[in-house]
């Protein structure tokens, strides 16, 4: 059956979750696009797959690796709801995992996001560490990693980092944070290509307009990458730069 309708209920659904509001009521979030849905992983608890019409061969295969049910929507409908400026048509709609506690954090590295407010630079940033082996993220009064625009952001990185969502005070209060050493980026500072990590640490990332929370900066290690005529960077790209100069310095160590 192919659904024409915007007051289907599924397709209400589809579009609740375009909102923060939505996606806590329903604990789901939605992956849209092809390259996020094809990369997938095999244990994904899919619950939908909305598609369009004229899609729904080309993604035949997808469909038979999941036991979820699939929602045809009209081409029409399916752009007309989209979350995407030009829709793919095609989307997966998962469960929010639940949130990792503070003491079961294990790695010996880990990315912090220190209310980072662009739901862009949050996946943009879980992207980069999940390429550079970083395997949990601890996100503090952030944008939300399950938003639409986060979520495409992130690449299918979202699929294969564990999230721990906590703020200034309990993360440093924890015990097993205290565990890693802090290692903070701001202007001035150690530089950062020529530090080499010695021991289990985690790394800071700082809000776009003020940087990272006082109390953190004055409980960390602060690290600087050098900059020519310039003040600052991105905050995806310094911690891009960061996860990636760190590993280097140890492994070359």
């Amino acid at each position: 059956m192919v659904i024409t309708s915007s007051s289907n209920e599924k397709v209400k659904l589809f579009r609740s979750l375009q909102d923060a509001k939505g996606r806590k009521q329903a604990g789901l979030y939605l992956a849209e696009g092809a390259n996020l849905v094809c990369d997938l992983p095999e244990d994904a608890a899919v619950r939908y797959f909305f598609v369009k019409e004229s899609k729904e061969k080309e993604y035949e295969a997808l469909f038979s690796r999941f036991s979820a049910e699939k929602v045809v929507l009209s081409d029409e409908l399916f752009d007309r709801v989209s979350a995407t400026v030009t829709p793919a048509g095609i989307a997966a709609v998962l469960p929010i995992p639940a949130s990792m506690d503070l003491s079961e954090l294990s790695g010996d590295k880990l990315i912090v996001l220190d209310h980072l407010s662009d739901a862009g630079n949050v996946g943009a940033v879980l992207r980069t560490a999940v390429a550079a082996g970083y395997r949990e993220a601890v996100l503090l009064g952030c944008a939300d990693p399950y938003s639409p625009k986060a979520v495409r952001s992130s690449m299918s990185a979202i699929f294969k980092i564990r999230l721990c969502f906590s703020d200034n005070q309990a993360f440093l209060s924890s015990k097993n944070i205290q565990k890693y050493v802090i290692m903070v980026l701001d202007m001035m500072g150690e530089n950062i290509f020529t530090h080499v990590p010695r021991e289990k640490f985690a790394l800071v990332v700082g809000n776009e307009a003020h940087g990272v929370s006082a109390e953190i900066k004055a409980a960390g290690k602060i690290l600087s990458i050098p900059m020519l005529s310039m003040e600052s960077l991105n905050a995806a790209v310094s911690a891009g730069v960061a996860m990636y100069l760190l590993e280097k310095n140890r492994i070359d160590k």
